[in-house]
This record gives C-alpha cells, sequence and structure tokens, in this order.
C-alpha cells in the first residue's frame, strides 16, 4: 500500500510513531482517535466508507 492509498489514520500513526515534540503527540494522537472513532461508528451503522478514512 503507498501513501496515496493508505487511510489518513494509518499515515498520522506513522507520523505519530517518529514525532518527538509532546504537544505534537498529543494531538496526533487525539486526531488518530477522533477518526478510529468515525470509522467505528460508521462500521456499526452500516454506512459506506467515505475517504476521510
Amino acid at each position: 500500500m503507498n501513501d496515496k492509498t493508505k487511510e489518513p489514520w494509518l499515515q498520522l500513526c506513522e507520523q505519530a510513531a517518529v514525532e518527538q515534540d509532546p504537544e505534537r503527540l498529543l494531538k496526533l494522537v487525539n486526531e488518530i482517535s477522533r477518526m478510529l472513532d468515525e470509522k467505528n461508528q460508521r462500521i456499526q451503522q452500516g454506512s459506506p466508507p467515505d475517504s476521510s478514512g
């Protein structure tokens, strides 16, 4: 899977894995969590996936 086909939350995970700034890391983790919560809600509702991950 290349960068163009990776889900946005996965790209953020890769950034978080190498982030050195604690504040930036916290922002990345919060955004990842939000994106995954939204994805989980869509899956539970049976909605088709969209391009936001």
